[in-house]
Parts: structure tokens; sequence; C-alpha cells
């Protein structure tokens, strides 16, 4: 019943957009099986421009659908052999609840200052300001067996899905979304994360 409610909602909200939504231009479907909750994955990189350009899509998604949106760090944009690194970093956020601070810092420090990230001492001094952690403490705490096992798994998961560009959103693990199928929109943010409601929904 839930979930029915939510699709008609997500109909109501973009009743128009939902009808143009079609698969092979704006989105493409990569497995047979959805997830059994719904969920909005996206696969990105600290080292991604493009990453730092979608944040305003992926807070919007993260505020609409709070209980489906996650972001999961991928290792294979290697800047100076800091990919792991940083998906490292990435885990430990998530562990201190300090996703937001530490993505804003991060990506302030990478795109705005243009100042990028390329060493453990870098790493240290973003936790130290915006993650409370010591810098004594900081090396042990990324370095833990939970944080190492989390940030592994982040890699698996994006192999599982084939993930090799970042950002890649996928909705219910089943469905891609396809930026460039939004190349003609009037309004990409919106229609982007409309899309991802009704993928999310479908």
């Amino acid at each position: 019943m839930k979930k029915l409610l939510l699709a008609v909602l997500a109909l109501m909200m973009f009743p128009v957009a939902a009808q143009q939504f079609k698969e092979g231009v704006h989105y493409e479907v990569i497995a047979e099986q959805a997830t059994e909750q719904p969920e909005i994955r996206e696969f990105f990189s600290f080292y991604c421009g493009a990453c730092f350009r979608y944040e305003p899509i992926a807070g919007a998604l993260a505020n609409q659908y709070p209980d489906a949106f996650t972001k999961t760090h991928v290792s294979f944009i290697n800047y100076k052999e800091q990919g792991m690194m940083m998906n490292q970093a990435w885990a430990l956020a998530q562990q201190l609840g300090k996703e937001k601070e530490i993505a804003a810092a991060i990506f302030d420090r990478n795109f705005v200052q243009r100042a990028m990230i390329g060493s453990t001492e870098d790493f240290a001094a973003v936790f130290e300001i915006h993650g409370g952690v010591e810098k004594d403490k900081f090396e042990k705490m990324v370095n833990s067996f939970s944080v190492r096992g989390m940030a592994n798994k982040m890699d698996r998961d994006a192999a599982n899905y084939g993930v090799s560009s970042t950002p890649t959103f996928i909705i219910n693990g089943k469905y891609k979304l396809l930026p460039q199928g939004f190349r003609d929109s009037n309004n990409f943010m919106d229609d982007f994360i409309a899309a991802a409601g009704y993928l999310l929904e479908k």
C-alpha cells in the first residue's frame, strides 16, 4: 500500500515527465531483478569534476529521498595513488556521521581551492577540521578493519553494476540514468530528479 501511494504521488508530481522517460534515451536496464528496497545510488569520486558539478542534484535527491539515496565512492580515479584512500576516507566519514561536512570540505579543496588532496597528511587535515578526528588518531581510524572492509565493498559494488565512469546513478539496482538523454531538457536538474523518482517506483 505504501509503495502504491508513493507511486501515485510521484505521478501526481510529475504527470507529464513520467510519460516522457524512455528506455534507451533517459535510462537503460542493467539487471533483470530490482532490489527489495527502493534505492538510488550515486557512484562518484571526489577526484571527479563532473561529480562536483552534480552535487546540487545529489543533494536534492538526498533531501527528497532520504531513505533511498546513498553515495558510493569508487577508487578507479586514482590521483597520486590515493583512490582507495579516498574510498576509506568516505567510509570513515560515514562511520562518523560526517558525510555532509567531509564531502563539502573535500570537494571545496579539490575544485574550488584547486589544491587536490594527494597525501595522508592532506586527509588528516580535513578530518581534523571537519570530522573532529585528531591527526594522531586519523591514520589508525582510516586503516581500521571495518573502514577498509567498507571501502573494498564500494569497489565490489561498482564492479557488480559495471560502473566505469562517474557520476553514475543506479536506481533499484536495475536502472541506470543516462545524463546525455536530458541534454535537450529545459531544466536538466528537475527532469533528472523526476526521472530518478519515476524509476524508483517503476
